[in-house]
């Protein structure tokens, strides 16, 4: 029988092989301090660096990749985790240089189980107490890549890609290098750009003079522009920064600076300053005209390198409910097992414990250093359960210390580096998770009651007894122990009483018993 005749189209699809992957990204810089850093040149890298490829289970049998040469059969079927990174397609010795890429994509995978969002970095105010809003990095005012239409525009802080370099984030040489490579060859198109401001600076200018006059004045054009105005305007943006720097951020299409916070405080210390002043005129004023406010997200930290959400997660919110099988709605999603990796007393100076959440090292929630915070239940206080490994390191622990935890929200630095935010798991949803709700306590049990149920230490109840028989010996009794060993007391004549009568009248007994 005659094969099937195939397209043009589906021969070259099925004969096609991989002859590019897209360059393999630099890998992240160490940390510039002076403090001793200890890492591993083996430990997995804060984002992936190279392509991660697969295969399916048919194509994996035979070597085949997509490559024009079938990899070894030893070293890609033998592992539950077909994921690799080529390193090179072709090198000099006619190989195909790849190793195992699983770190990254297993990591990919878990998170995206775990459904947890990414949202903006969160610019919030100390002096606000109000509670803090997490925006989603899909939101539509800040999710855009289109400059604005406005060249000249000062509010265009709704982009996160800037053709520009972060300036705040940069090193002296690296400054010295973006002056001396990509800004010097520029000045004549910066003249040319001041030129058109101060056209539009003279228009608006003349505007306003020409308010309430039946026709405003035309625009004037940037030919129409004096070399005498143009040295006018050029003195007025030496003076005032704040204008300067807005001009010279639309030209090189630069991110946004760090918002300086000094409004209040500034007075605060003008004024302290003008107190010690020797003359009428001899004042002191904080001039914070040259700090441009700024409301993007990424003022602070610098914009990310790629999308914000970095591929991780494409949802915008986790605000649904999850439906268990047997309990039904639940208030919050299933917890997440969490490794312990390094307790708070492991290492010298290190005194905040590290977990590890699906792939990712966070940082124990503020306040839960070292376990659940106390949760008022009705009108009672719940206990604080420790939680074990999180202070010291549990060698006889198969499998390290572990425990459960909420991932709350994400965000990705500038770096690279995912910052994971995690909350300790609620003991219900513990319970529900490990199928142990016939063993949780009774929450009504100590309602009405305001103290904590707090379990007392050993010998502690020893030493109360020992203090009020020394308390006694002494006659030292409060009015309450005062009362009761007059009860005591009385209780004990009774008794005594009753033993003599018993007492006296068996002798009469004996007394009228024949001889």
């Amino acid at each position: 029988m005659a094969s099937r005749s195939v397209s043009p189209g589906g021969a070259l699809l099925r004969a096609s092989r991989v002859f590019a992957i897209p360059p393999a990204l630099p890998r992240p810089m160490g940390d510039l301090s002076a403090q001793a850093i200890f890492n591993s040149d083996t430990a997995t890298l804060p984002h992936p660096t190279h392509l991660s490829i697969t295969t399916p289970q048919s194509s994996r049998a035979r070597g085949d990749w997509g490559f024009k040469r079938p990899l070894p059969l030893r070293s890609t079927t033998k592992t539950s985790t077909p994921f690799i990174r080529v390193e090179a397609i072709d090198t000099f010795e006619h190989i195909t240089e790849f190793g195992s890429s699983a770190d990254h994509a297993l990591s990919l995978q878990k998170w995206q189980e775990m459904g947890v969002p990414l949202t903006i970095p969160l610019t919030k105010n100390t002096r606000n107490y109000e509670h803090e809003e997490r925006k989603s990095v899909f939101e539509d005012d800040i999710d855009s890549t289109i400059e604005s239409d406005n060249k000249f525009s000062k509010t265009d802080t709704a982009r996160w890609n800037y053709k520009g370099p972060w300036l705040a984030g940069m090193t002296e040489g690296d400054f010295n290098t973006y002056i001396t490579r990509q800004v010097q060859d520029k000045k004549s198109d910066f003249r040319k750009f001041l030129r058109e401001a101060c056209a539009r600076s003279l228009t608006a200018e003349a505007r306003r003079k020409a308010v309430g006059e039946e026709e405003l004045p035309a625009a004037i054009q940037t030919e129409d522009v004096t070399e005498e105005q143009m040295t006018e305007y050029v003195k007025i943006l030496r003076h005032d920064r704040s204008e300067l720097y807005g001009l010279i951020r639309a030209f090189l299409d630069l991110p946004p600076a760090p918002t300086v916070q000094v409004d209040d405080y500034a007075n605060l210390i003008s004024e302290a300053l003008s107190r010690g002043a020797t003359g009428p005129n001899d004042t002191y004023d904080i001039n914070t005209g040259h700090a441009a406010i700024s409301a993007s997200p990424y003022a602070k930290t610098g914009p990310p390198k790629t999308h914000p959400s970095a591929g991780l997660a494409y949802s915008r919110t986790n605000a649904h409910i999850y439906n268990h099988p047997e309990f039904g709605p639940q208030r919050s999603k299933a917890p997440i097992k969490a490794r312990v990796v390094l307790p708070g007393q492991a290492a010298v100076g290190n005194f905040a414990p590290k977990l590890g959440v699906g792939g990712f090292v966070t940082e124990v929630p503020d306040g839960e250093l070292g376990g659940f915070k106390q949760r008022p239940v009705g009108r009672a206080w719940k206990s604080a359960v420790t939680i074990p490994g999180m202070t010291s390191i549990e060698p006889d622990k198969k499998g390290g210390s572990k425990a459960y935890v909420e991932p709350l929200h994400a965000q990705v630095d500038p770096s690279g580096r995912v910052i994971l935010k995690v909350a300790i798991a609620q003991a219900e949803a513990v319970a529900v998770q490990e199928g142990t709700t016939d063993r949780m306590p009774d929450p009504t049990r100590n309602i009405g009651s305001m103290r904590p149920a707090w379990k007392s230490p050993e010998g502690l109840q020893e030493a109360a007894v020992a203090g009020s028989q020394f308390a006694m010996s002494y006659g030292l009794r409060s009015p309450g122990a005062r009362r009761n060993a007059m009860a005591e007391d009385a209780a004990a004549k009774q008794a005594r009483e009753q033993e003599a009568s018993k007492e006296l009248a068996s002798m009469m007994k004996d007394d009228e018993l024949p001889f």
